[in-house]
């Protein structure tokens, strides 16, 4: 197995087993570590600014061949710690480090386990919106609505059987698997990415990006968390194990603190 650990930089942090740096943006990013790099073999290395980790996981899919596969990022990881089902995301996590300080990335025989059991492991879903949101209201809050409607017109051009699924999805309550993190079989990968990035590339075929800021021009990244939400919620039969992703960046208990009081709409007082 290897989970490919997406970085744009050099960082520092004990990885486990079975976790593998991968420098995105290799083209125009140092590499003094010697970090896998997504500028080998068959690769979209130069699109990093417009497609930020997918450009990890393209090079994933075309230059590797793990049994077993997934993403994560340099700050984040998946979590084995959890309250139970019904509560996770970024809440729970901040409730398990206030109450026992640490955590740390879920180990590869954890994840094996899963996929005995499970199809895919994704990020807990979350709603930043408390529910007063849509997934398409939520996304046009923050970005073009246009290129939202260049993505369903990509779908029912080359993937009509999940328009319903991207409708359903997309005007349900703004709940998804962020940060486009997974672990699951290489074949499931591997159709889940021909999917993808058919339905990105037809997009990018019709966008024009002038005028969009550095925030805005990462507008594949962004696209890509919803569709690995349509993706899944079209494959029925399939058996999804939802983990809390921790920040490592948000591990000292201030911050923890911070965050919690942020989320349940506490100020402090001065």
């Amino acid at each position: 197995m290897t989970m490919y650990v997406i970085s744009h930089k050099m960082f520092d942090y004990d990885l486990p087993n079975g976790y593998q740096p991968l420098l995105v943006g290799a083209d125009f990013n140092s590499n003094p570590r010697g970090y896998l790099a997504d500028n080998t073999g068959d690769n979209i290395s130069r699109q990093n600014k417009e497609f930020n980790e997918l450009t990890g996981l393209y090079w994933m899919w075309k230059n590797t061949t793990d049994p077993f596969v997934g993403l994560s990022h340099y700050r984040r990881y998946f979590s084995p710690h959890s309250f139970g089902k019904r509560i996770g995301g970024r809440n729970a996590m901040y409730l398990w480090l206030l109450a026992f300080g640490r955590t740390h990335p879920v180990s590869e025989e954890e994840l094996q386990a899963m996929l005995k059991e499970y199809d895919w492991v994704v990020a807990y879903p979350e709603d930043d919106s408390k529910g007063k949101e849509t997934l398409r209201e939520q996304y046009i809050r923050g970005h073009y609505e246009v290129d939202l409607e260049h993505t369903r017109e990509a779908i029912v051009k080359l993937y009509p059987e999940f328009t319903n699924s991207f409708d359903g999805v997309m005007n349900g309550p703004a709940v998804m698997a962020p940060y486009n993190m997974f672990y699951t079989r290489r074949e499931l990968m591997n159709d889940y990415c021909k999917w993808l990035f058919d339905i990105l590339f037809e997009v990018q075929s019709h966008t024009d990006m002038t005028g969009y800021d550095t925030y805005q021009r990462r507008l594949y990244g962004f696209l890509s968390e919803r569709l690995l939400n349509v993706y899944l919620h079209q494959q029925r039969n399939v058996k999804i194990k939802y983990l809390t992703v921790f920040n490592t960046g948000d591990l000292k208990r201030k911050a923890v603190i911070r965050h919690l009081t942020n989320r349940m709409g506490i100020t402090e007082k001065n």
